[in-house]
């Protein structure tokens, strides 16, 4: 998320409700003095290498949307999710190049003798 999300409430809802881990910047403000427990704890250990890795994510999802459009057929939550699985493991397969498949050819088919 960008700094216009970094607010304690979207912190702590991120912290407390959801259980996970927010990677937000801190906002420059005129004062010094962050306030928040979450803040200030994001803003002495921000990750920017971690942060930066969003773009990647980003990157995925945007490709994600152009090979196989924004939005699904589904109508069922659960049916939903499979149709998202699929969706990726396609990407993934469409990722893997084409030097690592392995072809069996077979030139001659024998039959039995008589």
């Amino acid at each position: 998320m960008d700094k216009g999300y970094d607010s304690e409430s979207i912190h702590r809802l991120i912290r407390d409700d959801l259980q996970s881990f927010s990677i937000i910047p801190v906002r420059t403000r005129k004062r010094k003095r962050i306030m928040g427990e979450y803040r200030r704890e994001l803003a002495s250990s921000f990750d920017e290498h971690l942060y930066h890795r969003r773009n990647l994510v980003e990157t995925a999802f945007s490709v994600l949307k152009r090979k196989f459009g924004e939005c699904l057929k589904s109508r069922k939550y659960r049916n939903q999710v499979k149709e998202i699985k699929i969706k990726i493991i396609l990407y993934n397969i469409g990722k893997i190049p084409q030097s690592f498949f392995v072809f069996i050819k077979i030139e001659e088919f024998y039959t039995a003798q008589k």
